[in-house]
């Protein structure tokens, strides 16, 4: 990249703040001049560690020059909120996951954003992760054919403090603890990373969800364990489960199937194909591909921040707009209605 960098201001410092910054900090054309937090400690520590001015009012940040986009990494439910504001101020935003609680927050924002001509990305960097770089193009090869089945499995064992502090502590809120500040537990938390990427490497479009879920052993209003089945436009049926009060952790993954093969997305990535054309893999036997990288890297955050920089710059739609973002939303929401109910749900998919 050429020219002058993206200056970035950073609304909310706390535990995912820091993760965003070191990529920033590592991002070509990327740039940070200005950190906000409500909290004055966890703003006056960042902007002194930056050498940038530290703001708790946000109005004051937005109203800064030298910022031509904003990091969005607060609770869930102020996402809508705060993306309006930016935008309306002609600022870019790079938001953290999900895009927002509710469909019509995030239609909203993305309607806004439109208006003011500003670029809404939402980072689900996983998209940049070099395992399923290579998946998406092992697919788009017919390594294993036509999709006909995926898994998402998650088994986490979240502490008790993570419900007030997260993993480290930084800042302290209870939001985490509340469906309605949220937007949901263990499924919008940390699965639609999962959705997001098997989606968007597999072309899938999901048609309607039926799901069951619970909080088991969590004192908190959100699930703590979820499984869904989500049949898709193709034929094509999902399988989705995840736990954050998964003692002893382990099983993580997913898995897709087609009908010449499958791929398990893991490191190594794994692949079975009955083809005699795909490279690097034997027909009838399972292959292993070293990849490199690992999920959640600084990596994969500073290539998302690259990208969108380069595509502020360039003019263009990021490659993780804001209404890639609702697609994984409106099936997260049909899956908690399904739950609900006890009835399936269609997806409220646009594409």
């Amino acid at each position: 990249m050429s020219g002058t960098p993206v200056r970035f201001g950073l609304i909310g410092c706390g535990e995912i703040a820091m993760q965003s910054l070191k990529a920033l900090q590592a991002a070509e054309g990327c740039a940070v001049t200005a950190v906000q937090d409500v909290v004055a400690d966890l703003a006056r520590d960042t902007g002194a560690k930056l050498g940038v001015a530290h703001f708790t009012n946000v109005d004051d940040l937005l109203a800064r020059s030298d910022v031509d986009a904003v990091v969005l990494s607060t609770p869930h439910f102020l996402h809508a909120p705060l993306a309006i504001q930016a935008a309306r101020a002609g600022k870019h935003i790079a938001c953290e996951k999900p895009i927002a609680c509710t469909l019509a927050q995030a239609d909203e924002m993305i309607a806004v954003c439109r208006d003011a001509k500003v670029k809404l990305s939402v980072n689900y960097i996983s998209r940049y992760s070099p395992m399923v770089l290579k998946t998406k193009a092992l697919l788009e090869a017919g390594a294993i054919g036509k999709i006909i089945r995926y898994q998402i499995h998650i088994a986490a064992d979240k502490p008790e403090s993570y419900w007030s502090g997260g993993y480290t502590g930084r800042a302290k809120s209870d939001w985490r603890q509340s469906k309605e500040k949220s937007g949901g537990g263990v499924l919008v938390m940390n699965l639609s990373h999962d959705i997001d990427r098997v989606m968007w490497i597999a072309g899938l479009v999901p048609e309607r969800v039926f799901a069951e879920a619970a909080t088991h052993s969590t004192p908190v209003e959100v699930e703590d364990n979820i499984s869904a089945v989500v049949r898709f436009t193709n034929g094509a049926i999902g399988s989705i489960d995840a736990m954050s009060c998964a003692r002893g952790k382990e099983g993580f993954g997913n898995r897709l199937y087609g009908t010449e093969g499958q791929i398990e997305m893991a490191h190594p990535l794994r692949v079975f194909t009955t083809r005699e054309d795909v490279p690097g893999c034997k027909p009838k036997e399972w292959s292993t591909l070293e990849v490199g990288g690992a999920l959640w890297s600084t990596d994969e955050r500073t290539a998302y921040f690259v990208d969108l920089a380069k595509a502020i710059q360039e003019d263009r739609t990021p490659l993780i707009s804001g209404e890639e973002a609702r697609k994984v939303l409106a099936l997260c929401v049909a899956i908690y209605e399904s739950a609900a109910t006890n009835r399936a749900q269609s997806v409220d998919w646009r594409q």
